[in-house]
């Protein structure tokens, strides 16, 4: 069962329905469901906080938050420099769930240029103004169409949302 935290069962369904098998996955954000992405894919995981490393196979990439000024945005978010290093050539999904919303996800806009945006990526948690916001800032910058999903969670009585940005072929 879902406890919320992870990526809801319906991004689980489209990956395993879009993504092939045995396809390279960055993630921004691990936890239990790195554990079902590693099953089938090679996934490079970005993670701040030491509890969450090494808990399945993916390739853990520890990137620290730190605080950034960059393109008239501040704020905190993972260390960059360590994210370019570790990232594989290619990737067929990017997936956004991290770092957690009381830190923030709008770095992911700072810093466009350490990421491949010629693959799918999936934003989660796009019920929240914050990353509904950053899936409508790539989608129109990268020219990526949406496709929305909304999962009822009945434990919290609430909808959980996400967005695939998908190239327009």
């Amino acid at each position: 069962m879902n406890s919320g935290w992870e990526l809801p069962e319906k991004a689980f369904e489209w990956i395993e329905e879009n993504i092939p098998f045995g396809s390279n996955i960055v993630e921004l954000g691990s936890g239990k469901g790195t554990l079902r992405l590693s099953e089938n894919y090679n996934v490079w995981s970005i993670e701040h906080d030491e509890e969450w490393l090494n808990l399945s196979p993916s390739k853990y990439i520890h990137a620290e938050i730190v605080p950034y000024s960059k393109n008239g945005r501040e704020g905190r978010w993972y260390d960059p420099d360590k994210i370019k290093k570790a990232l594989p050539e290619h990737y067929t999904l990017l997936i956004v769930d991290g770092p957690p919303s009381a830190i923030g996800r709008d770095g992911l806009l700072s810093f466009q240029e350490i990421f491949t945006w010629d693959c799918h990526i999936l934003i989660d948690d796009t019920h929240r103004s914050e990353e509904r916001y950053i899936a409508e800032e790539i989608s129109v910058c990268k020219s990526l169409k949406q496709i929305a999903f909304t999962e009822y969670f009945e434990h919290t009585d609430t909808n959980r949302e996400f967005i695939i940005l998908a190239p327009y072929r």
